[in-house]
């Protein structure tokens, strides 16, 4: 288990247990994203994501370069919408850099958390509610394996219709 992040050695796997380790890791991993935030889960995880400082490390890379984009894959995101999750209206603002996908059915079983930071970084909780993992800070043959996983799902995945705005 973590208890500080000694990030002296980048290159260290970090296993992690709980929401008080996990939380920490993934904001310290969005702050040293440049170009591309890729995160998959079940929902748009409240406890990693729903924070002010998350929420600001996306869109200060977000409005950081007109290449910088958030990809985000997630199985349902009504509970998000009716809990005013923050990272919602952000998208809904931000739409030319953030982007929501649903997975099709054949990946629609996603029980896991993940986050890829450009090409170096991750974290990964095989079981999205137990906040039990490992991540990495830098690790480009495993961010490349996860990348190559991710745009699968991505490259089969629809726009998530809930969390678009109508303008009348």
């Amino acid at each position: 288990m973590t208890d500080s992040l000694d990030l002296q050695d980048d290159t260290a796997l970090i296993r992690f247990e709980g929401r008080v380790s996990a939380t920490p890791l993934a904001l310290s991993l969005a702050q040293r994203a440049k170009r591309q935030i890729c995160i998959m889960g079940p929902n748009i995880d409240a406890t990693l994501f729903d924070t002010p400082e998350f929420v600001e490390c996306l869109k200060n890379l977000a409005i950081s370069s007109s290449r910088a984009e958030i990809k985000i894959i997630v199985k349902n995101t009504k509970a998000n919408v009716q809990q005013g999750h923050r990272v919602i209206p952000l998208a809904q603002h931000l739409t030319s850099s953030i982007h929501v996908r649903t997975p099709d059915s054949q990946h629609s079983d996603i029980q896991n958390i993940l986050i890829l930071i450009d090409d170096f970084a991750y974290l990964k909780c095989p079981r999205a509610s137990y906040y039990e993992g490992s991540a990495c800070f830098y690790d480009r043959l495993t961010v490349q394996r996860l990348q190559s996983q991710f745009d699968d799902i991505w490259a089969h995945a629809t726009a998530d219709m809930s969390i678009r705005r109508l303008h009348l």
